[in-house]
């Protein structure tokens, strides 16, 4: 019967996969760019198809494959790298983190998109697409123009990460915020070395970011842990290893509950205590409204309801009881009930207390 019931229930909708290569097809179809070159797939133990020290950093960010072609568009050569992440904060930290600072912001895309005088960058749901071009006007509206196309077949769907919400808007860097999976992209950042001093490899999440108020700058560093416990211990031996490191730095931190908030290259002590104080964490509880609580009315029904269960299974047991008693005094008159002969209760004749 589970199995039957289980057939006949509607099963959810899976979500159609995206096949790279016929996406890549139509973008020659609809652009009337030539392909210089089959679609290429890497994945990370292809050591030729990535930088060196990539292939680290795209482990942290939860990397999957990476989809490579090369086209001639209006006479002008592109080079389209699809990388295709875990989920969307990934594609979205994996953009941070390659974002760079004198870049700017093309119209015409829904979500983070950035260009520059050499490529085209955007990240959407779990992809992040970067098309490299020439710098001349020709190079950068063929790149463009495929960057469009991209941004409306890819999957639309979109998440930030919860950590951004904690983030200062006051004073903020446009652009400056890097979104931080792993101590390998961290010390992109900032110079701690190949050690992992704030234990990001146990689940945590970072991101930095940079302000200017009017009376100086700041760089805030915001961590969260999986525990309360895990935050503290690695704001400890975190902050000890990198006093070590660099002993003229000015650090200050907090940390609430699992969100660790450190001001880094402060110029003002104020200035640092006024961005720790606008950062707090909220734990919030999540409840179902179906499992509201009985009120008084219901409750009470419900105790008056199990007590004459009770009643009801008593006096059926007793019934059952004498029906029983009748049936084998019938079938079995003077034998169990109702007998004459009498037998001794064997005593252990102990004497009465005194």
């Amino acid at each position: 019967m589970l199995v039957l019931l289980g057939l006949a229930l509607p099963r959810p909708a899976a979500g159609t996969p995206v096949e790279l290569e016929t996406l890549f097809e139509k973008l020659t179809k609809e652009t009337g760019c030539a392909p210089l070159g089959p679609v290429a797939r890497h994945t990370l133990p292809d050591p030729a198809a990535f930088e060196p020290g990539e292939s680290r950093v795209l482990t942290e960010y939860g990397f999957r494959d990476l989809s490579r072609q090369k086209l001639r568009c209006r006479n002008r050569s592109l080079d389209i790298r699809i990388y295709r992440m875990l989920d969307a904060p990934a594609a979205y930290g994996l953009f941070t983190l390659l974002r760079k600072a004198d870049s700017r912001v093309p119209d015409g895309f829904p979500r983070l998109a950035e260009e520059s005088d050499d490529w085209v960058a955007f990240a959407q749901s779990r992809f992040y697409v970067r098309i490299g071009r020439s710098a001349l006007p020709a190079g950068r509206a063929a790149a463009l123009e495929a960057a469009r196309f991209l941004a409306r077949s890819l999957p639309d769907d979109w998440a930030l990460p919860s950590l951004v919400d904690y983030l200062p808007r006051e004073h903020l860097v446009p652009g400056s915020e890097v979104f931080l999976m792993g101590h390998q992209a961290l010390s992109l950042r900032i110079p701690l070395g190949q050690e992992d001093l704030f234990g990001l490899a146990h689940g945590a999440e970072a991101l930095l970011a940079d302000y200017r108020p009017f009376n100086g700058s700041a760089r805030i560093l915001l961590m969260i842990y999986p525990t309360q416990q895990l935050a503290g211990k690695y704001l400890q031996s975190g902050y000890q290893q990198l006093m070590r490191q660099h002993p003229d730095w000015q650090v200050f931190y907090k940390r609430e509950g699992p969100l660790v908030v450190m001001v880094l290259e402060s110029t003002d002590p104020e200035i640092a205590s006024s961005f720790l104080d606008k950062v707090s964490y909220v734990s919030s509880v999540s409840w179902d409204p179906k499992a509201e609580p009985l009120s008084v009315g219901h409750m009470m029904l419900s105790v008056f309801l199990y007590v004459g269960a009770i009643i009801v299974i008593t006096l059926v047991a007793g019934v059952m009881f004498g029906l029983l008693r009748l049936l084998i005094s019938w079938l079995f008159p003077g034998k169990i009930f109702d007998r004459e002969e009498s037998y001794e209760v064997i005593r252990l004749k102990l004497p009465p207390p005194r």
